[in-house]
């Protein structure tokens, strides 16, 4: 249903009157007509015409209306590529008095797909640091690089230790700490 309703008052100012609150409506489906019954109790007869008779549906054409009672009319429209148009008759008293309404059926607004990339927030890449770009431009791993960077700093402090210290107790230390470091870097890229 559409949302679309249309009301029509029944027998409010006399025995036999029918008072529609719209003359024509347009609608993109489905919509209501809510017969109201005010004094005297009335059978309405509701009945498309027209474009519209080839479209819609009522579910059903006949309807007894008691005093202060309220009936909702589904009338079923499928959707449409190109307006259709009609007329909407309801009648009481066997014809005795009749309220014609124009219907104007119309497409509704066309189906706009979108990209579920839409509801994410684009943020730009941040640019890479020093360290990830020298790991970047040699293959390894910023982790991998910190620990060469921490054994060539031991091999230093090994060096400079060994050469103030002097003598051959010294160098076997520094050789110690350089093999060390050339074990571990091969056990780290074999």
């Amino acid at each position: 249903m559409s949302g679309t309703e249309l009301t029509v008052e029944i027998n409010r100012e006399t025995g036999e009157s029918l008072e529609a609150n719209s003359r024509m409506i347009e609608t993109e489906g489905s919509f209501a007509i809510r017969l109201r019954g005010h004094t005297v109790p009335a059978h309405a007869h509701c009945r498309l015409e027209g474009e519209l008779s080839r479209v819609g549906s009522l579910e059903q054409p006949n309807y007894y209306v008691e005093p202060d009672e309220e009936i909702l009319v589904p009338v079923s429209v499928p959707e449409v590529d190109e307006p259709v148009s009609g007329t909407l008759e309801i009648s009481i008293g066997y014809g005795a008095e009749v309220a014609r309404i124009a219907v104007e059926v119309v497409p509704g607004p066309p189906e706009v797909d979108v990209d579920d990339s839409l509801g994410e927030p684009h943020r730009p890449e941040p640019e890479p640091s020093l360290l990830e770009s020298i790991s970047n431009a040699i293959g390894t791993n910023p982790a991998t690089l910190g620990v060469v960077a921490l054994a060539c700093i031991a091999l230093a402090v090994a060096a400079l230790t060994a050469g103030s210290i002097g003598g051959p107790v010294a160098l076997v230390g520094f050789l110690i700490v350089a093999i060390g470091i050339v074990v571990a870097a091969g056990l780290l890229y074999y």
